[in-house]
């Protein structure tokens, strides 16, 4: 078998690419808020926060949820698609008996062909969180020349 060189096309395709999206939880710590590699986006960890205040989205799992998986869509708009291209979620957890009420508020977003999924419970979360999510996606193709990449 032989291996051949890839092409300067396939090789600027696989550019690691950091982004940085409006709207979605900032990045903390020494870390990128997202990076693309190829076609795909890996998403770091989005904490309940409200973009306007940088502060906790309430105490309760359902407000935390939502903020989370909100700032992931405001991710997935700005890469042109939608949450149906998330390919895999990790669902960081304080408490697993927030598991439930977690899982309405993931419902009413993953109701069609959810993203694989695996849920940690962990000790203690940024900003003492009670959920934190990340996230893999393969978003649409995007416009030749498009500003965003």
């Amino acid at each position: 078998m032989s291996i051949s060189p890839q092409s300067e096309s396939a090789k600027r395709n696989l550019q690691k690419v950091p982004l940085v999206i409006e709207g979605a939880s900032p990045a903390l710590g020494q870390a990128s808020q997202a990076i693309k590699f190829g076609d795909v986006v890996y998403v770091s960890g989005q904490l309940p926060i409200d973009p306007k205040t940088n502060k906790l989205v309430g105490n309760e799992i359902t407000a935390q949820t939502e903020a989370c998986i909100q700032s992931l869509q405001k991710i997935t708009d700005f890469l042109g698609g939608a949450l149906g291209s998330v390919l895999k979620i990790t669902v960081y957890v304080v408490a697993m008996e927030d598991l439930p009420s977690m899982e309405k508020v993931y419902r009413n977003y993953f109701n069609f062909q959810p993203p694989a999924r695996t849920i940690v419970g962990v000790a203690r979360l940024p900003m003492n969180a009670r959920i934190q999510l990340d996230a893999i996606i393969y978003p649409p193709p995007r416009e030749k020349g498009d500003p965003a990449f």
